[in-house]
């Protein structure tokens, strides 16, 4: 019997775990633990172009940033949008009277007697173009819209129109006023300041972007009827030209203010003073007396 040839029993090699690693930028790929390959990832250094072209970049970049306010600016000029914006309210005080050209229509004499709402009224006395008498507040809020520094020279009365006082019709009600934080008073017979300077404002006021100043505005006339809008004389960007800004009431409509006429045909009040609603209280005589 021949011998066969002993056979050793056949192993499979393990097949090899492979792991890879990041280690300092080189991709070191582990098949075993005393095989290991390691291919390094080259390295290369950036062209002068390169260089130079992420320089402009950065230069760019912060050259940008800095002048984005001028840019905004810039652009808020060439499409018009206003330096300034206002808001303006007006409020009846306590006791103000005012006075209108007619009679009232017999649909306003009703919402009259009916004690209307503030809304309510202010429409009736806007169809009537009422005018206050002797004198008047204007709140005006404004807000600068520009970064660049916007100095506020002078606010003042700018006069549309005039006449005798109307005679109409005398209304007296009752209201509540507003808060200021700088006050202009202008006298509309005379148009010059009374503070002994050439300005109503008693000082400049600068403002920035987003920033606002209050202004209560009084105005007052003894002898005759005006309709009027408020004038904003401002200097921009460091300019010694100035511009000026007109605003009104929200409605569109000038203010209206008027001195005392000798008569009126209708007086109309609340002689209870407590708010029962209005009634025509006189026909052909004074609204009340002018003190001043």
């Amino acid at each position: 019997m021949s011998d066969s040839p002993t056979t050793e029993p056949r192993q499979e090699a393990a097949a090899p775990v492979l792991r890879d690693s990041i280690v300092g930028g080189d991709n070191i790929q582990i098949t075993s633990a005393r095989d290991v390959t390691i291919t390094s990832r080259p390295h290369r250094r950036p062209s002068a172009g390169q260089l130079l072209v992420a320089g402009v970049l950065v230069v760019l970049g912060v050259a940008m940033v800095s002048a984005w306010p001028t840019l905004t600016d810039t652009a808020g000029d060439l499409t018009g949008a206003p330096v300034l914006n206002g808001t303006v309210t007006t409020r009846i005080n306590v006791g103000d009277s005012l006075a209108m050209p007619g009679e009232l229509s017999p649909a306003d004499q009703a919402v009259l007697l009916k004690t209307p709402t503030d809304e309510q009224l202010a429409r009736l006395l806007a169809r009537n173009h009422a005018a206050r008498l002797l004198t008047m507040d204007v709140v005006l809020i404004l807000e600068g819209r520009r970064d660049a520094l916007v100095r506020i020279i002078d606010v003042r009365p700018r006069v549309l129109r005039s006449g005798l006082p109307p005679a109409g019709t005398c209304l007296t009600v009752p209201a509540q006023g507003d808060a200021t934080e700088y006050e202009v008073k202008a006298n509309l017979d005379d148009q010059r300041p009374t503070n002994g300077t050439s300005r109503y404002l008693p000082k400049s006021i600068d403002l920035s972007y987003g920033e606002r100043a209050t202004i209560e505005f009084t105005a007052e006339a003894h002898k005759r009827w005006y309709e009027w809008e408020i004038e904003v004389v401002y200097a921009y960007k460091a300019n010694d030209r100035t511009t000026s800004a007109f605003f009104r009431q929200p409605d569109g409509e000038p203010f209206r203010l008027s001195g005392l006429a000798e008569r009126y045909a209708v007086l109309w009040n609340d002689p209870s003073s407590i708010g029962s609603g209005y009634r025509i209280t006189a026909r052909n005589q004074k609204c009340f007396d002018d003190d001043d």
